[in-house]
């Protein structure tokens, strides 16, 4: 992790650099024909050198991505000046001769520490991908298993267990389910900010519509109403991740509802200043003033989970997802009277 390349043409510079780096760090002064085979945690580089390796230095930076190769330029005021208009495709810093030891010493180190961050982050990120591997195959498939037993044994033999056979074998099924949804979640709440989060222009109403259609079953099961008033804008939103919050809000504003009461839900946006303010209302238990603060958090649960099904990772999943757009949301609320979850993104340009 200190492995410092020289490329430069200019030997007395080469020599002082090497000197003065080599105290602290393995100095590596390659054949400018050989040197991509070297592996180096940083280049420093002259004028001269970037005109002829520029493109090769720019593969071997993107060879590296995501993680973070720097590339510091020494030159004169004036050869900088000269090569200005490549120089940030390339360069990530710059450092102009005569060098002062300290200052080289210090931009050195912090762009090695920069590495060995981004280094960290991509081993931590190799362990989530390894994580949701894992809990995608290794922990579904038996989870998978007990519920498809649990299935047989009720279908089979069903008439010959007792009553407290029976129940116990109802308990196994919905303990599955309920850990079948608690790792469906972890992995959902987890893999939001990996996929894609490119956002540009959608029709807020087709996109309210798909996401009705896909819940057109939690509907019919809940015998909840939809009232939508539109008109909707274009927005500039993520698909994937603006379909997420929706369906988290709208299953959200069906189930948190009081026992034996239909859920009665209206969809409506509000358009000033650019800004389209998207608003999911329900006719539910509401939620008190000093609860919505900590509300978006993950595995916030105000009712408990024997009360109302659930991990408390839906409305953290929204809020991840607007952060990542760079939008916002939020609630008003009060007990007994309902809730308005609110989302606000950007109109299409």
């Amino acid at each position: 992790m200190n492995r410092v390349l020289l490329l430069l043409d200019n030997k007395r510079n080469r020599t002082l650099l090497a000197d003065w780096l080599g105290q602290r760090y393995d100095v590596i002064q390659a054949d400018q024909n050989t040197w991509t085979e070297m592996p180096f945690d940083l280049c420093l580089i002259d004028g001269t050198t970037l005109d002829r390796l520029g493109q090769g230095v720019r593969m071997k930076k993107a060879e590296e991505e995501p993680v973070f190769l720097p590339v510091v330029l020494v030159t004169s005021h004036r050869e900088a000046e000269l090569i200005t208009r490549h120089l940030w495709q390339t360069v990530d810093e710059l450092i102009h001769m005569p060098i002062e030891k300290l200052e080289l010493l210090a931009r050195v180190e912090v762009l090695l520490r920069a590495r060995r961050l981004s280094l960290d982050l991509r081993l931590r990120n190799e362990e989530l991908e390894a994580f949701f591997h894992a809990m995608s195959h290794d922990v579904r498939a038996p989870l998978r298993a007990i519920r498809g037993f649990a299935q047989l044994l009720q279908a089979g033999e069903s008439e010959r267990l007792s009553a407290q056979g029976r129940h116990d074998l109802d308990q196994i099924q919905a303990a599955a389910g309920q850990m079948q949804e608690i790792v469906n979640g972890l992995i959902d709440f987890a893999r939001i900010e990996y996929g894609d989060q490119q956002v540009k222009p959608l029709s807020l109403d087709l996109l309210i519509r798909k996401c009705l259609d896909q819940m057109v079953q939690e509907i019919e099961q809940r015998h909840a109403a939809v009232v939508i008033r539109g008109p909707f804008p274009h927005v500039l939103a993520n698909k994937l991740l603006l379909t997420s919050a929706i369906t988290n809000l709208l299953s959200n504003a069906m189930k948190f509802v009081a026992r034996g009461a239909r859920p009665v839900i209206t969809i409506q946006a509000i358009v000033a200043h650019h800004i389209c303010h998207l608003e999911i209302q329900d006719n539910g238990i509401g939620i008190a003033l000093d609860d919505q603060t900590r509300l978006f958090r993950p595995f916030t649960q105000l009712h408990g989970s024997e009360v109302y099904e659930g991990i408390g990772l839906g409305l953290a999943t929204v809020r991840k997802a607007m952060e990542l757009m760079k939008g916002r949301c939020g609630v008003v609320s009060a007990p007994g009277q309902g809730s308005t979850f609110w989302l606000e993104l950007p109109l299409e340009e």
